[in-house]
């Protein structure tokens, strides 16, 4: 739907009063022409003209308008966007209203943006909850962890990355499903935002993860691990000392630095010999917070 120059007639000589009038015209291309160059008009019945094609037929004119008037401040293009959102046909419009609505990060929005996380079209769905992370109401939280079992991986993402922006601390019980999501990228979040809640409901289901396939995954609850305050997380850290995966045995040696235990001690020396040297730098740091070379 995005316009090109070279679609615009080269009409820009036009006075107000001309461009005006092709505002009227059966031809997309000359509306939204007439638009292009109306737009350098800082007159408010030129703003009501351009706002009239907020119910245009074309959706590359109606597009047109709405950046014009956003550029413009207008007032009015905040109920504008919440009316195509909930009842314009097409798919097209109601997910770039959702984008504008985010990027305008307008309150008022966030009722319409929690409705629409039930359009049929995914890519309406998915603006809508990069848009309530947008606005960062923490109103929509319930609306957007049903969201966690919508049947598109992207939005099942996206709803997380918003819930980790709106309420990293809230004690979210359906990440826990989240983290045997078909798509690893929604069990890796999943996992982090667990860790960032510092809930312990899900400990034992994070120390399963730490087999799962994906290195991205067991990185992720290595991270979770570290800040849940649970006696189950230090051996399962311990273990993870031993993954496959350097990056995994890397994040191991600084989240045992962080807890701090002494029991830790043992396995980080071990660590020391690991074949990665990323990993034997990350075991030396660890030990030095337990003053080990000085003893």
């Amino acid at each position: 739907m995005k316009l090109k120059k070279k679609e615009f007639l080269n009409e820009s000589k036009k006075d107000k009063s001309e461009l005006l009038e092709d505002l009227k015209s059966n031809n997309w291309s000359i509306r939204a022409n007439a638009i292009y160059y109306l737009k350098k008009f800082n007159d408010k019945s030129v703003d009501d003209e351009i706002f009239k094609k907020l119910k245009d037929p074309d959706e590359n004119v109606w597009l047109l308008a709405v950046k014009t008037l956003k550029n413009k401040n207008d007032p009015r293009l905040v109920d504008s966007l919440i009316d195509s959102l909930l009842h314009d046909k097409r798919e097209e419009v109601r997910w770039h209203s959702a984008y504008f609505l985010g990027e305008m990060g307008d309150i008022r929005a966030v009722d319409a943006l929690i409705r629409s996380l039930k359009d049929e079209c995914k890519e309406v769905r998915l603006n809508s909850t990069k848009a309530l992370r947008k606005i960062g109401s923490d109103k929509p939280v319930d609306a957007l962890v049903d969201l966690l079992e919508d049947e598109e991986s992207s939005v099942r993402k996206e709803a997380i990355y918003s819930l980790n922006a709106i309420s990293p601390e809230k004690n979210i019980d359906g990440l826990v499903n989240s983290l045997d999501d078909a798509d690893r990228r929604v069990r890796s979040s999943a996992a982090i935002l667990i860790g960032k809640t510092g809930s312990k409901n899900a400990i034992d289901k994070l120390i399963e993860k730490l087999k799962d396939n994906e290195p991205i995954v067991r990185v992720s609850v290595v991270y979770a691990l570290s800040n849940i305050d649970s006696d189950k997380s230090l051996p399962a850290l311990i273990n993870a000392l031993d993954d496959p995966h350097w990056e995994v045995r890397s994040d191991a040696a600084k989240a045992l630095a962080k807890i701090g235990s002494s029991d830790a001690v043992v396995p980080l020396l071990d660590a020391l010999k690991d074949e990665n040297p990323y990993v034997r730098h990350c075991a030396t740091k660890a030990l030095e917070k337990f003053d080990i070379f000085k003893k």
